[in-house]
C-alpha cells in the first residue's frame, strides 16, 4: 500500500524484524491491534536510503489514526523526524498492521521483550563473534555492586575464553538477557535457576547441565 505514496521512504514489515530479533523486538499484541480506534497513536517503522551517505536510515515515528477500513489504516504524522527526507509531521501516512511496532494502549498479553530485559554479563565471544554458549553462572546482584542496573545475575560465556581473557573487562558487555538469547537462546531453560548457580554445555546431552561445586 505505500508503495503509492511518491516518497523516498517505506515502511518495514516488523513482523520480519521479530523474525530476526524475537527476544529485544517488540511488536504490539493481536489483542491490542483488536482496539485500535481513529484518535490513537501508532509507531511504525520507517526506512529510507540516504543516497548521499550510501546508508539506509530507520526512525521509529508515531502516527495518529485518522480511518479505519479492515487491515488498512490512513493517519497523520505526529512525530517530526530527524534524518528521513520528504517527510514531515502532518504528512497522511496509509499503513497496515503489519507496520504497527507500537501503540499507546496497555499490552493485556505478556511479551517475552520484557521477559527477558533484565541485564547480564556477556563475553565478546559470544556478543561479537556470536559463539554459542558454552557455559555461564549466576551470582547474587546484591552482591555484584550498587552500580549495576536491572542486573540478573548472570555471566554468560563461550566457555573457550582463558583467564587472560575473562580478566580483561573489555571483553565483557553488559546487555538485556534477549540480546544474547536473540544469538543462542539454547540456554533458556536453566535462566530461572537459582544464585550461585553454574551450568556448562553437554554435547552428548545437548543440553545444559548444572556444576556440582567440588
Amino acid at each position: 500500500m505505500q508503495e503509492e505514496q511518491a516518497t523516498i521512504w517505506f515502511l518495514e514489515d516488523v513482523r520480519e524484524l521479530v523474525e530476526a530479533a524475537p527476544y529485544t523486538f517488540y511488536i504490539p499484541s493481536a489483542e491490542v491491534l483488536a482496539q485500535l480506534q481513529p484518535g490513537h497513536t501508532v509507531k511504525l517503522y520507517f526506512v529510507s536510503d540516504d543516497d548521499e551517505f550510501d546508508e539506509v536510515i530507520t526512525e521509529q515515528l508515531w502516527v495518529r489514526i485518522t480511518g479505519i477500513e479492515g487491515d488498512e489504516f490512513r493517519g497523520e504524522l505526529e512525530s517530526e523526524p530527524e534524518a528521513i527526507k520528504d517527510l514531515q509531521a502532518g504528512d497522511e501516512i496509509e499503513f497496515a498492521s503489519d507496520h504497527i511496532t507500537d501503540t499507546e494502549l496497555e499490552d493485556p498479553v505478556p511479551n517475552i521483550v520484557q521477559q527477558y530485559a533484565a541485564n547480564c554479563f556477556v563475553t565478546s565471544r559470544v556478543l561479537e563473534d556470536e559463539q554459542p554458549v558454552g557455559s555461564l553462572y549466576r551470582e547474587n546482584p546484591a552482591e555484584a555492586g550498587d552500580d549495576l542496573q536491572q542486573f540478573s545475575g548472570w555471566n554468560i560465556m563461550a566457555g573457550d575464553e582463558d583467564d587472560a581473557y575473562l580478566d580483561n573487562s573489555d571483553n565483557w558487555h553488559y546487555v538485556p538477557l534477549g540480546t544474547v538469547l536473540d544469538i543462542d537462546d539454547r540456554f533458556i531453560d536453566v535462566l530461572d535457576a537459582p544464585f550461585d548457580s553454574e551450568f556448562e554445555y553437554d554435547p552428548e546431552s545437548d543440553s545444559f547441565v548444572e556444576v556440582e561445586d567440588d
